[in-house]
């Protein structure tokens, strides 16, 4: 299977991204789909939970604490 054909066609947002992902997670866990179709789910959720832990990675390096005490800020960790 090809890269590309299980790239996403654009870049979701991560409520999109994690919404595609469980209903991937639900499609196999219904038992209802055939050997092909379940791999094919099953490589389309790994690129959803990609991009997802992408995202929140980007988030994680943006969110910046501000210590009260201090008058500080300094990265989330």
């Amino acid at each position: 299977m090809s890269e590309e054909k299980n790239a996403p066609e654009e870049k979701m947002t991560f409520e999109e991204a994690l919404a595609a992902l469980e209903d991937a997670a639900e499609k196999l866990r219904s038992g209802r789909l055939g050997l092909e179709e379940s791999i094919d789910v099953y490589d389309k959720s790994i690129m959803y939970y990609k991009q997802c832990e992408q995202i929140l990675k980007e988030a994680r390096q943006k969110i910046m604490i501000f210590d009260p005490v201090t008058g500080e800020t300094k990265e989330f960790e």
